[in-house]
């Protein structure tokens, strides 16, 4: 069953939609809620969906070099995960795996993908957003280190 539109707005890529281009990408996802220790999705596997965090909180995990998966990174309610979905080549760039019970959105990337296409400004929109977050949580985790 398609999500409220209204939640959508409470994420930040989305608030500067339409009523329309909202409803268009409500009509794409739906809620899920997923127990601690549960992996959302795996670094290098193919990109089908994005989670938007409603609550809980999930680790961000990086394959490097020997060691395996190592933790980079903890987010929150409000954060989006799985942005590389939508990018060429569409393949997970991370592992992420939940802490706690979470409530998520989940949007099918390859449907919101074809109606990124399809109404350029919404994509547009959602691109300068989703670009802008990831360029803030780069900036976080160079303060970190």
């Amino acid at each position: 069953m398609p999500t409220d539109s209204k939640r959508l707005t409470r994420f930040e890529c989305f608030r500067d939609l339409s009523d329309d281009q909202c409803s268009a990408v409500a009509e794409l996802t739906n809620e899920a809620c997923f127990y601690p220790q549960t992996e959302l999705f795996a670094e290098g596997a193919e990109g089908s969906r994005i989670y938007l965090l409603s609550d809980g909180e999930v680790e961000i995990l990086y394959n490097i070099g020997e060691e395996g998966p190592t933790h980079v990174d903890t987010v929150g309610a409000g954060e989006i995960l799985g942005c590389s979905s939508l990018l060429p080549p569409y393949v997970y760039t991370s592992s992420a795996r939940s802490l706690s019970p979470i409530e998520t959105l989940i949007i099918d990337s390859f449907a919101l993908r074809k109606l990124m296409e399809e109404d350029c400004n919404l994509g547009f929109a959602i691109q300068g957003q989703l670009i802008q977050m990831l360029l803030d949580r780069i900036v976080d985790l160079r303060l970190e280190l």
